[in-house]
């Protein structure tokens, strides 16, 4: 969490009219804000997700218990997900009110499709350089889900790429990643670019090295024109032809056709003095600014983030604050939420993400408390797939306890359910009680709101409040593991899938000839690196061996 030198203000989320909304989980709390221009108006922002708690963008926490989430990862126009589908790293664009709350968030990835060429630092995909960054200062340091590392990554792979476009010397764009997700096999692409040459009697335009042609795809928000210099995304449901791309959907990113309060991160390029330089494809005027902090200085390639006044007329933000990301205000990762997943000190998660804390400093506890169900605060750098812990604060022993307003991750059995209050209570794992209720507009995964009776074993994700969890998300799963059995549930995306073993959450599990429901092999169509599995393991002379494995949706 970083100590911004700026003055007190709170900064809010983003994204187009036109996206579904639905209820999501949030949660309170303080962190590092920026001053923004106008405050009390409400504004739009383009960001990374460095953390969760509720929702944690470039280093700030931001409440998001009323938020909508929303993802282009799919293919076409955006779908309705769950809060919990949000992932480290993912580039998102965001609405915030004029309170400082998230109304709605938008993940939005610059890239889909088959990699070409994998090098030592960097992997390339339809045209596009993608650099894997390993230095916090740089901006985030690139997550990987599916892969251990770039090591693991393929000629031929399909995968997802979020990051931050960068133009260098010679005026070349390329994508320093930010998330690497394994997809599986599929059609079609996403291409995020700067719209060049573009001639609309013939309906093309130049992004980066591919040529798109319009023909009949959709060109939203609602009314906008394309221009030269427009920040865009392109989806083509077919896969390209040489560097010939036929575009579905094309979706104008930035600039908006409409003035606000702003703030963007992202590298500086054409930079030219304080008054003069670019982020992502906005002119910007930090004359004025507050930089940050002490002692900072901007330049090209110094990754920042911005906070101001947007004209879309002229093009320009002009700056109330400026954060450069330094030694002294890294990029790291900042976790607040339940323990999950837990199988040591060095393998566990919390919010979904991998934690290894073998070597962290602990607060408020220790190592060997650490168990399924106690809430944390984890601080730490991102390491290929995993967040490796600096420090682990130890705030509850048990859900029942955690601070109010927290998101809380429970898994349990449904004991009691009223459909017409939408109350229930659950016995979780620990044995405890949990009282909660479902929300308006629920999430469910590995099922539908009938399946939710007395008896059914469910992970369900909500804000705990007055000893209630209000509800946003439940996932339907197999049968709790039994008390004293040895087994251990683990759940998250495979990686390095070979035919006897395979890695989940920092962890080598081995097949241990296990069969996996509907006709899933190791390595074959059914599971292969980037499937979202849950596995039942044991340990057994030093080796996790699976007991049942089950495939999962999302």
């Amino acid at each position: 969490m970083f100590n911004f030198i700026f003055a007190r203000v709170r900064l809010m989320v983003v994204i187009v009219a036109t996206l579904l909304t639905v209820a999501a989980c949030g949660g309170s709390g303080g962190g590092g804000v920026l001053s923004l221009a106008g405050v009390g108006s409400g504004g739009t922002g383009i960001a990374v997700l460095t953390g969760f708690g509720s929702l944690i963008v470039d280093g700030m926490r931001r409440n998001d218990s009323a938020a909508s989430y929303t993802s282009e990862a799919a293919q076409g126009p955006a779908i309705a997900i769950a809060p919990t589908g949000a992932m480290l790293g993912h580039s998102v664009e965001y609405w915030y009110d004029d309170s400082g709350n998230i109304l709605s968030v938008l993940i939005s990835p610059e890239l889909v499709g088959t990699v070409t060429a994998v090098g030592p630092t960097s992997i390339t995909l339809l045209g596009t350089t993608v650099d894997i960054n390993i230095d916090a200062t740089m901006g985030p340091a690139t997550s990987f889900a599916g892969y251990a590392s770039l090591a693991d990554i393929r000629v031929g792979d399909r995968i997802e790429v979020h990051g931050l476009l960068k133009t260098d010397s010679l005026g070349t764009v390329h994508l320093q990643a930010t998330l690497i997700v394994k997809k599986l096999p599929a059609t079609g692409v996403r291409l995020t670019g700067y719209v060049a040459q573009y001639d609309a009697a013939a309906g093309t335009f130049a992004l980066g090295s591919n040529v798109v042609t319009l023909g009949s795809a959709t060109v939203g928000p609602a009314g906008s024109a394309l221009s030269n210099g427009q920040l865009v995304t392109v989806w083509s449901n077919a896969d390209p032809s040489g560097n010939a791309v036929t575009a579905n959907t094309v979706r104008v990113k930035w600039p908006t056709g409409t003035s606000r309060n702003v703030t963007v991160s992202g590298a500086i390029s054409s930079y030219a003095g304080a008054a003069g330089f670019r982020i992502r494809n906005m002119n910007v005027d930090a004359s004025a600014a507050v930089v940050g902090p002490g002692g900072a200085s901007l330049g090209d390639g110094k990754y920042v983030v911005v906070a101001g006044s947007f004209d879309a007329k002229s093009n320009r933000l002009t700056a109330t604050s400026v954060t450069v990301f330094t030694p002294a205000a890294p990029t790291t990762v900042e976790l607040h939420g339940t323990v999950a997943n837990f199988v040591s000190a060095a393998s566990f998660t919390v919010r979904g993400v991998v934690v290894d804390a073998g070597a962290a400093t602990f607060t408020g506890g220790t190592a060997s408390q650490l168990a399924n169900g106690v809430f944390v605060e984890v601080h730490g750098a991102v390491a290929n797939n995993l967040v490796r812990a600096a420090t682990v604060g130890v705030h509850a022993l048990t859900p029942l306890q955690a601070p109010a307003g927290s998101v809380l991750d429970v898994g349990g059995v449904i004991d009691t359910y009223d459909a017409a209050t939408g109350r229930y209570t659950m016995t979780m794992a620990s044995g405890g009680t949990m009282s909660g209720t479902l929300g308006p507009s629920m999430f469910y995964s590995n099922g539908t709101a009938v399946n939710f009776v007395p008896g059914r074993s469910v992970n369900v994700s909500g804000m705990f409040n007055g000893g209630m969890l209000s509800t946003s998300v439940v996932n339907f799963s197999q049968a709790t593991v039994a008390p004293g059995s040895g087994n251990t549930r683990m759940e998250g995306v495979a990686y390095n899938v070979k035919t006897s073993s395979f890695m989940l959450n920092g962890v080598t599990i081995q097949n241990n000839g296990v069969t996996i429901p509907g006709d899933g092999m190791m390595g074959g169509h059914g599971m292969m690196s980037g499937s979202r599995v849950s596995v039942d393991v044991q340990l057994s002379n030093g080796q996790y061996l699976a007991t049942a494995i089950r495939l999962l949706n999302g």
